[in-house]
């Protein structure tokens, strides 16, 4: 089973550094690119190895942030990054949950909000308790981690979300089974009840119709 994720973010928050971090273990910086990236990989968790694809969205200046529907459609999870120094881009962070959370609202797709370059601690401007507060209102995991400092809790973060991903995948046949359990045992139970209110109304028909006549013979 191949898992697809989307990393989304505003420019400059260090995505792509945070996903070659956890790919590769070895620390890039931020690089601009003119198109979106791909990569594949296999991690290994547990007692298994797990078959993934990492898109790296393309962020430029003057241009939406958001996932488009393609996008959407294609992927099983989200990470949005954004930068614990600028402020401007958690709240576009917010914003891509949010437009992840309409468009998938009939379906749940895993999602982490990733504040990135913990690093430079004594120049944020978004508070922990803000993104405590973002994860909850969105139902999704969130982390901060440092792209520049550290492998370990980028990898963490990563495997988390992955792990998730890959449970409602297995058990994605599963509660479509139910589901359509659910709806046959619906069909049956209103044909059943159907049938029973269609006897009691003709019961009842039976007994309006015979009650005055027999007053009126008794009469």
């Amino acid at each position: 089973m191949s898992l697809r994720v989307v990393v989304l973010g505003a420019e400059n928050v260090g995505k792509s550094a945070v996903t070659v971090r956890f790919l590769t273990r070895r620390f890039i910086g931020e690089y601009n690119s003119n198109m979106d990236l791909i990569y594949k990989s296999s991690i290994k968790q547990e007692d298994y190895v797990t078959d993934i694809e990492i898109l790296d969205s393309c962020a430029k200046k003057n241009t939406s942030i958001a996932p488009g529907d393609n996008v959407i459609t294609w992927t099983d999870a989200f990470i949005v990054v954004y930068d614990i120094c600028v402020h401007s881009s958690f709240e576009q962070a917010i914003k891509i949950l949010d437009i992840i959370n309409k468009a998938r609202a009939s379906v749940y797709c895993p999602a982490l909000l990733l504040g990135n370059k913990t690093d430079l601690e004594h120049r944020r401007t978004v508070g922990v308790e803000e993104g405590h507060q973002a994860a909850l209102e969105y139902n999704c995991q969130y982390y901060e981690v440092s792209a520049a400092d550290d492998f370990v809790t980028i990898s963490i973060a990563f495997q988390a979300l992955l792990r998730e991903t890959k449970i409602i995948q297995q058990n994605k046949p599963l509660l479509k089974r139910r589901k359509s359990s659910l709806v046959n045992v619906s069909k049956k139970l209103g044909a059943m009840f159907g049938k029973k209110d269609s006897e009691m109304d003709r019961k009842r028909s039976t007994c309006d119709v015979a009650g005055p006549k027999t007053i009126f013979e008794k009469a």
